[in-house]
C-alpha cells in the first residue's frame, strides 16, 4: 500500500511501496504555484466585491423613488383592504345583532305564552314583566351596540 505523502515539498517526490514495485512520481502542485493561484483568487474577489458596492451604492441613489412609488402603492392596497375588513366586519356585526335579537324576542314570546297564560295571576304577572324585561334589555342593547358599528 502507498504510504501518506508529505504536503510541502516543491519538486516531486516518489512513494514507497511495500510490495517492491516501482515507485510512481508524485503529481503534486508546488506550494508556491497553490500561493500564486490563491493570491489571484483572492484579488479578483476582491475586485468584485468593491465594483459591485460601488455600483450598489450609484444604483441606489436614482433607483429610490421608485421604492417608495412602490411602498404607497401598497400601503394604499392594505388601507382599501383594511377598508373591506372592517366593512365586513360592520355587517356580519349587524347580522349577529339581528340574530341575537330575533332569538331573545322569541324567548320572550315563549315566556308570555306558557307561564304567561297561566290562570294564577301572580305567575302571570311575573312572566309578563319577565318576558317585558327581556325585550326592554334587549332593544336598548341592540341599538346601542348598532350605534358602535357606525
Amino acid at each position: 500500500m502507498p504510504q501518506a505523502k508529505s504536503g510541502g515539498s516543491k519538486s516531486r517526490t516518489t512513494a514507497k511501496t511495500t510490495s517492491g514495485a516501482q515507485p510512481k512520481p508524485s503529481t503534486a502542485r508546488s506550494s508556491a504555484g497553490a500561493a500564486r493561484a490563491t493570491r489571484s483568487s483572492a484579488g479578483q474577489a476582491r475586485a468584485a466585491r468593491s465594483t459591485s458596492s460601488a455600483g450598489s451604492t450609484k444604483a441606489s441613489a436614482p433607483a429610490s423613488p421608485a421604492p417608495d412609488a412602490r411602498l404607497e402603492a401598497a400601503a394604499e392596497r392594505l388601507r382599501k383592504l383594511n377598508e373591506r375588513i372592517i366593512e365586513a366586519g360592520k355587517q356580519t356585526g349587524e347580522t349577529t345583532l339581528s340574530s341575537y335579537e330575533k332569538a331573545l324576542k322569541a324567548i320572550a314570546s315563549a315566556v308570555e305564552r306558557g307561564p304567561g297564560s297561566s290562570d294564577i295571576d301572580w305567575i302571570s304577572n311575573l312572566a309578563t314583566a319577565q318576558a317585558k324585561f327581556i325585550r326592554d334589555v334587549t332593544k336598548t342593547w341592540t341599538d346601542a351596540a348598532r350605534d358602535m358599528l357606525k
